[in-house]
C-alpha cells in the first residue's frame, strides 16, 4: 500500500472577506455584489448568453433564466470587451473595509463552468486616507488567478478588468480571497500526525489536533522574512488534510492553525485544532431552559459560535431542562452532550457531528491487521456513580443585581446567578437573558439593575455495585456540575456511566489506518486468543509514516465463539496487512 499526505491551507486574511463592502457602477442588473463576500460560493450552471462563440449547441448550456436575480452569479460587468478582448469602458470594482487588512495578494475566481477568464486585471490598494499604497497589472491564464502582490494596512482595493480571454465577453469574477492557497505534499512534509479523541463519559468534548513539520528551501517560508508568506499567517487559517492511499484521496479532516514556529533554518512546525478547539475560544451567554428540545438549544449554541453541525435525528426531540452559565461554546455543548449522552466529534470532517453512541459493532479488527505490541490494562474498579440533578425555579423576591456610576455608552453586565425580569434605572436595556443585560447609558450617573433570581435545588441520583467483595474498596464516580441535567437526565446518566465503567479493560494497539474512526464500536482480536469489544476513544494517526495509527479503547471481554458475534460485524474494511 502506497501512501502520502497532502496539506493545503490558505494564507488568507480570514477577517477581510466578511469586513468587505463590494460595489461597482458597471454591473448587470441581476448582479448582487454581496456574492463576492462568500467564502465558498455555489455557482450557477452554464447558461446561454449572446456573447460571441459562447453558446455551444452541445446540450451543456441551459437557457438564461427569466428571473436571474439571487442565483449567486458573482460579478458580471455591463460592459463587453471588443474584438481583441479589450474594454473601451473599463469595468471597475471597489472593495472597502471597516478595518485595515494585510495580505500576500489576492486570489480571483473566474467562470470555471465555461473556461472563460479575465486575462488582464489592474489591482490598486489604498490606505484609510485614500492614498494609493501600491498597484500593479496582472496576467492570468485559467479559471483561478493569483495576484502575487503583498499589501499591508489597506482599507480599499480597486480591481479594473482590462482584458478578457476571448473577444466580446463580459467581465466575470465569481469570488475573491484576500491571500493565496499553499499546498504541501510528500516532498515538503517531514512529519504529520493527527490525534482524534472522544470522551464517552461526556465530561468534556475532546479537541482533535494536527501537528506537522514542513521543509522548504524557499526563504519565503521563513517566519523571520518580513515579506514572506508566513508574515501573513493568522490563527484560524483553514487547513485541509488529504491522505493518498494507492493514489486515491482519503479526506482526513479540516483543521485551523493555532501555533507555528521555525524549528530550524528551513523547517516550520505548525499545530492546528479542529472546529471544536476554535469554538472553545469564544463565549456563549447561556440561559435557563425549561423542556427545550436538544435541537433548539444546540442550534442556539452553534449559531452563536458560527459553526456548522449535523444532529442525529434520534436526538433532535430530546427534552432538556436546566441552566447553562456564561462559558465557552465548547463547554456549553458539553453540558448538552452530558444531559443526553451524545458523542460530539468532527473527525475526518469540517462539520461537528452529534450522535448517540453505537449499540453494535461496525468493524472487526483481526490479528492480520494489527502489529505486534498490543497492550491490555485493567482499570480501577468503579463501584458506584453519583450524578447531581439540578432544578431551577423562579423566586418572588426582587434583588439588586448591579449598581455603579457609568459614563455614557453601551455596557454588558453579567450576573453570577441566573435571573429574570431584569429592570434598569439610569439606562435602557437593549437586550437581556438569564446571565446578562446589555444596556445603553445616555447620560453619566448612577445605574441600577434589579431583578428576580432563580432558586436552584439539587438532588443526587446514585447506583451502587451489589455483592462487593470485602477486598473491594468503594470507588464512587461523581458528577456535580452538570447544570443542564434534571432528574430525568440524571437517572439516565447514572445508568449510562455505570455501564461504561464496567468496561475495565483498556487496550492499545497499532494498525494500518482504515475506515474506522473514533466513536465506532469494534471487535478486536486481543492477547491469548481473546477478543474485546468497545468503542474507539482515541486514534493517533501518522500521516507521513505509512498511514499507521495507534488505537485506544475501553472494552469488555467477549466469548471467542463465532455465534457470540455473528451478525454484528459489517464488512467494508480496506484490506489486511
Amino acid at each position: 500500500m502506497r501512501t502520502s499526505v497532502q496539506i493545503s491551507f490558505g494564507l488568507f486574511d480570514v477577517t477581510a472577506l466578511p469586513d468587505s463592502t463590494p460595489q461597482s457602477m458597471d454591473k448587470q442588473p441581476f448582479v448582487d455584489m454581496a456574492d463576492l463576500k462568500r467564502d465558498d460560493p455555489d455557482l450557477p450552471g452554464k447558461y446561454a448568453t449572446l456573447e460571441e462563440d459562447f453558446f455551444l449547441l452541445d446540450g451543456s448550456f441551459q437557457p438564461f433564466p427569466d428571473n436571474p436575480d439571487g442565483l449567486g452569479w458573482g460579478y458580471w460587468s455591463n460592459s463587453m470587451s471588443d474584438a481583441e478582448g479589450v474594454f473601451d469602458s473599463t469595468p471597475v470594482m471597489e472593495f472597502t473595509f471597516g478595518n485595515p487588512h494585510s495580505s500576500i495578494g489576492l486570489t480571483l475566481g473566474f467562470d470555471g463552468n465555461t473556461g472563460d477568464y479575465c486575462r488582464k486585471v489592474r489591482a490598486e490598494w489604498y490606505d484609510a486616507g485614500g492614498t494609493l499604497i501600491t498597484a500593479g497589472e496582472f496576467l492570468f491564464s485559467g479559471s483561478t488567478g493569483f495576484i502575487d502582490h503583498p499589501a499591508e494596512d489597506y482599507k480599499k482595493v480597486v480591481l479594473k478588468v482590462l482584458e478578457t480571454s476571448k473577444p466580446y465577453r463580459y467581465a466575470k469574477i465569481t469570488s475573491i480571497q484576500y491571500g493565496s492557497q499553499v499546498i504541501f505534499g510528500k516532498d515538503g512534509i517531514v512529519s504529520a500526525k493527527i490525534n482524534e479523541e472522544i470522551d464517552l463519559t461526556c465530561s468534556e468534548i475532546s479537541i482533535n489536533t494536527l501537528d506537522f513539520t514542513i521543509h522548504s528551501e524557499d526563504s519565503n517560508f521563513s517566519l523571520l522574512n518580513p515579506k514572506g508568506a508566513f508574515s501573513m499567517l493568522q490563527q484560524r487559517q483553514k487547513l485541509e488534510v488529504i491522505e493518498k492511499v494507492d493514489g486515491q484521496p482519503v479526506p482526513m479532516g479540516t483543521f485551523y492553525l493555532d501555533t507555528w514556529k521555525n524549528g530550524s533554518e528551513k523547517g516550520v512546525t505548525m499545530s492546528a485544532i479542529d472546529i471544536v478547539g476554535v469554538i472553545d475560544k469564544t463565549d456563549f451567554m447561556g440561559g435557563v431552559y425549561a423542556s427545550q428540545t436538544a435541537e433548539t438549544i444546540i442550534s442556539e449554541i452553534m449559531q452563536s459560535a458560527g459553526a456548522e453541525y449535523v444532529l442525529d435525528e434520534s436526538l433532535k426531540n430530546v427534552s432538556l431542562s436546566g441552566y447553562i452559565p456564561v462559558c465557552t461554546h465548547r463547554q456549553a455543548l458539553q453540558q448538552v452532550a452530558f444531559a443526553m449522552g451524545a458523542i460530539i466529534d468532527c473527525s475526518r470532517s469540517e462539520l461537528v457531528h452529534i450522535y448517540p453512541p453505537p449499540e453494535r459493532p461496525s468493524s472487526y479488527i483481526s490479528r492480520t491487521r494489527k502489529f505486534l505490541g498490543s497492550t491490555v490494562e485493567q482499570m480501577s474498579l468503579v463501584t458506584g456513580v453519583d450524578v447531581t440533578a439540578h432544578k431551577y425555579l423562579q423566586s418572588n423576591t426582587l434583588k439588586e443585581l448591579f449598581e455603579d456610576e457609568l459614563e455614557p455608552g453601551n455596557y454588558q453586565i453579567t450576573f453570577d446567578k441566573p435571573v429574570f425580569n431584569v429592570q434598569c434605572n439610569g439606562g435602557t436595556i437593549l437586550s437581556s437573558s438569564a446571565n446578562y443585560a446589555y444596556i445603553q447609558v445616555d447620560s453619566a450617573g448612577t445605574v441600577k439593575l434589579s431583578g428576580m433570581e432563580y432558586t436552584e435545588t439539587t438532588r443526587v441520583l446514585s447506583k451502587r455495585m451489589q455483592n462487593l467483595q470485602l477486598s473491594d474498596a468503594p470507588n464512587i464516580a461523581k458528577v456535580e456540575k452538570a447544570t443542564l441535567t434534571d432528574s430525568i437526565a440524571a437517572k439516565q446518566a447514572v445508568s449510562r456511566l455505570y455501564e461504561y465503567y464496567q468496561n475495565r479493560y483498556k487496550t492499545k494497539f497499532s494498525m494500518v489506518t482504515g475506515e474506522e474512526k473514533v466513536g465506532d464500536q469494534i471487535v478486536v482480536d486481543s492477547l491469548n486468543q481473546e477478543r474485546l469489544k468497545g468503542i474507539i476513544e482515541q486514534m493517533e494517526i501518522d500521516l507521513a509514516g505509512g498511514f499507521l495509527c495507534s488505537v485506544t479503547m475501553s472494552a469488555k471481554r467477549i466469548e471467542t465463539i463465532t455465534g457470540e458475534y455473528t451478525g454484528e460485524i459489517y464488512t467494508g474494511e480496506w484490506g489486511v496487512i
